[in-house]
């Protein structure tokens, strides 16, 4: 296993692995999140969707104003599942695809950035050992940016060292499998970034003591990215050492233990900036 590190407000930060008390309901989902004690736009946060679910949330949601932010996809069984967060508020032109094939996925990347829009968002999953995405598009400025997916843990690594060499910073990386191996779908992007660490290839047991090695330092967590592999648990992380509000972080999670933190700590002025099932 091999973890890449790039360049190098301590609040009360804990990143905790939750496991059920019961596991007479437990689908075997798990789901990783971050919370930030900050306002902001109505959001509304669903988990547990399967894609027929995820559709008709989506077509409720937009229909109202709300534009999505974030979208996880993961395997329930064998059968494709998301979770999602939507905003109410301003938004540039977006565009928004999921259970896309390696192929089509490469396809709809074509299609939007040749039309201006950036990718603000992929997510990578495995549904019956071949692998899906999900993605979000924006119609917004910004710097260079590179995006691949796909990758090997050996071709992430390359990767990784051949942009971070070049002056980007990586800003999203997405864990899966495929069989038995890890596949990663990552972007950077061209600009002046805090420093800041990245790992991958995480057992639980790694991230909790990367986690508080970071946040120790003063880092937050950015992002966090879940998979199974071989019946284990693999995560993939972003720290940044930058200011921002108290943030509370949970992995782990079963479907009712992240429902249980999500009304707990929406109950006491913490909002989803990030849920990844897996």
């Amino acid at each position: 296993m091999r973890h890449v590190l790039s360049r190098l407000s301590i609040v009360s930060v804990t990143a905790v692995g939750l496991m059920t008390s019961s596991q007479a309901a437990d689908d075997g989902s798990r789901y990783a999140a971050i919370w930030e004690k900050t306002s902001g736009p109505a959001f509304v946060a669903r988990h547990g969707m399967t894609s027929q679910g995820y559709q008709q949330e989506f077509d409720k949601w937009t229909a109202q104003g709300y534009c999505l932010t974030l979208v996880s996809g993961y395997a329930v069984g064998n059968q494709a599942h998301y979770a999602a967060i939507w905003e109410k508020k301003s938004c540039p032109p977006w565009a928004a695809r999921h259970g896309l094939t390696s192929q089509a996925y490469q396809q709809e990347f074509d299609k939007w950035t040749g039309q201006g829009y950036r990718l603000k968002l992929v997510s990578g999953y495995n549904v019956g050992g071949q692998d899906f995405y999900a993605a979000i598009w924006e119609k917004t400025s910004g710097p260079a940016f590179v995006a691949r997916h796909g990758m090997t843990s050996q071709t992430y690594q390359q990767e990784f060292d051949k942009w971070t060499g070049q002056g980007y910073c990586l800003t999203l990386v997405s864990g899966y499998s495929v069989g038995n191996d890890d596949r990663y779908a990552a972007i950077w992007e061209k600009k002046s970034c805090p420093p800041w660490a990245a790992r991958h290839g995480l057992t639980a047991q790694a991230y909790q003591q990367e986690f508080d090695k970071w946040t120790g330092q003063g880092y937050r967590l950015k992002q966090v990215s879940g998979h199974a592999i071989g019946g284990n648990q693999s995560y993939a992380a972003i720290w940044e050492k930058s200011p921002g509000p108290e943030f509370v972080a949970r992995h782990g999670m079963t479907s009712d233990n992240y429902q249980q933190e999500f009304d707990k700590l929406t109950g006491q002025g913490f909002r989803l900036t990030l849920v990844d099932g897996y």
